[in-house]
């Protein structure tokens, strides 16, 4: 038996170990608050949401939401990039960065954002949610 086929044999044997022991190439893909990093500041016009949102990975649009204390917050999202996707349509994206602000007089103890992304290698993570304090 050559050394090729030997080699052969022995991936064979190793990479569904791998991928059963989550080795797979999903190991690749950033966690979602890394691909997705967002801070909140404070300021006296309101609140300001901000993502910095890692190369190769996408916001969606319609994904996000903004809560204070349990209430819906009506929030300022820029226009997004239009995109086609295979399971939302038509919708909108956002890249490298996102700063969303929440109008004056949206005060209280705690603020929860939802977002949804995903990666360009195929990957879409499952909606997430953020609790802040606010001051």
């Amino acid at each position: 038996m050559g050394s090729r086929h030997l080699l052969s044999l022995m991936l064979c044997a190793v990479l569904p170990l791998a991928s059963a022991a989550g080795l797979s190439q999903t190991s690749a893909f950033l966690p979602a608050d890394q691909a997705f990093a967002s801070d909140v500041w404070s300021e006296a016009d309101g609140h300001t949401v901000a993502w910095t949102i890692a190369p190769g990975y996408y916001l969606y649009g319609h994904a996000l939401a903004f809560e204070i204390d349990g209430q819906a917050v009506a929030a300022d999202v820029p226009p997004g990039t239009p995109y086609h996707d295979a399971h939302f349509g038509e919708v909108s994206i956002y890249r490298d960065q996102l700063f969303v602000t929440l109008p004056t007089g949206s005060d209280g103890t705690e603020l929860v954002i939802h977002y949804q992304g995903c990666a360009d290698a195929g990957l879409c993570y499952p909606p997430q949610q953020r609790r802040y304090p606010l001051p």
